[in-house]
């Protein structure tokens, strides 16, 4: 399985962490090396993994790159549009905070299963993120449990993303609004 990403940070410290992690925990670089037996040698300090992008994944990213502001300003106005819709309803805005790029437009409802299902019917694929880390399998295993992280299960009991990509048009936020409404109002 390719895996790949990219991250930017002002962090000289985290930079060079992640660095090292990207390539199984190998550097090369003369100032980390706890020895050095010349030019060609690397040591492994930790365990990494392979999180290097393969070409066509930079070529994609580098493409996007030139759109980031227009694609950024796009999803504002998207989620400005949905607070608009929603200020005066029983639908909350998780985040409404200048200069946010918006990847997810989360709302809470008291509802959320209902309106999920309602969605759904209409063809509308609205999503939870994200499932408390301490419901899933391998930390219940670990001695976690309901009822310790009461803030997070609060928050996903409510929380349900709405549709947000930049080429959603107006049309399939309108539709989406009125959907949300139009069950919100029974």
């Amino acid at each position: 399985m390719e895996r790949g990403g990219m991250i930017t940070t002002n962090d000289e410290s985290l930079y060079s962490r992640l660095k090292l992690l990207r390539t199984h925990g190998i550097t090369k670089s003369a100032h980390e090396l706890e020895e050095n037996h010349g030019g060609w040698y690397y040591e492994m300090q930790e365990l990494g993994y392979n999180y290097r992008l393969t070409d066509i994944q930079a070529a994609l990213g580098v493409s996007q790159m030139k759109r980031i502001d227009e694609n950024l300003n796009q999803r504002r106005k998207i989620a400005s549009k949905y607070n608009e819709a929603f200020k005066n309803t029983d639908i909350q805005p998780l985040l409404q905070k200048e200069g946010h790029a918006y990847h997810l437009y989360v709302i809470k409802t008291g509802d959320r299963k209902g309106l999920y299902e309602h969605l759904r019917k209409q063809d509308i694929f609205s999503q939870v993120h994200y499932i408390p880390v301490h419901y899933q399998p391998y930390y219940k295993k670990q001695g976690f449990k309901v009822g310790d992280f009461p803030e997070a299960e609060r928050y996903y009991e409510q929380c349900l993303s709405l549709p947000m990509y930049h080429s959603l048009t107006d049309e399939e936020q309108d539709y989406v609004i009125r959907e949300v409404l139009n069950y919100v109002s029974k």
